[in-house]
């Protein structure tokens, strides 16, 4: 008989498992014995239930726990956004992807038009530049300018 025909024949016996093997199985616990996490109204009364009313067994102060990490987590979340919101890091990062920013983005997107990067015209300037010249080489000062003196500041 070859590998194929025997691997074949394996497969198609049907396996039923043994007492042994049911008997061997580990509870260890994890099965759910509360409401989902989707339901806020249970969850809610278990973690009330933390606070006001002691736990007779472990599952029932497991249950509790469960249902305080959300809220935990949840007020949490919110602590930290709103002390980022009242207090924001000084960062220019930040600035730019802070959630108070994304109002902004959206409306310049939309709204907004920035000036041009580059310029669209010659711009024209009064300098006369013989003169500056002159003064920077003589004097190494503007005469124009102010006074280098820092007590008359």
């Amino acid at each position: 008989m070859s590998l194929l025909a025997a691997a074949t024949r394996q497969a198609s016996k049907v396996h039923v498992r043994t007492p042994a093997v049911r008997v061997a199985r580990r509870c260890l616990g994890d099965t759910v014995a509360g409401p989902p996490l989707t339901d806020v109204q249970g969850n809610l009364k278990h973690a009330k239930n933390f606070f006001t009313k002691s736990a007779m067994s472990y599952g029932e102060y497991k249950q509790q726990c469960v249902s305080l990490r959300i809220f935990a987590f949840a007020g949490v979340t919110v602590g930290c956004v709103l002390a980022l919101m009242v207090n924001p890091p000084k960062s220019s990062y930040w600035v730019r992807y802070s959630p108070l920013f994304s109002f902004s983005y959206l409306k310049n997107a939309f709204i907004g038009s920035s000036p041009p990067l580059f310029l669209t015209e010659k711009v024209e300037r009064d300098a006369d530049v013989p003169s500056i010249a002159s003064q920077l080489i003589t004097t190494r000062r503007l005469l124009t300018a102010g006074s280098d003196n820092e007590e008359e500041h």
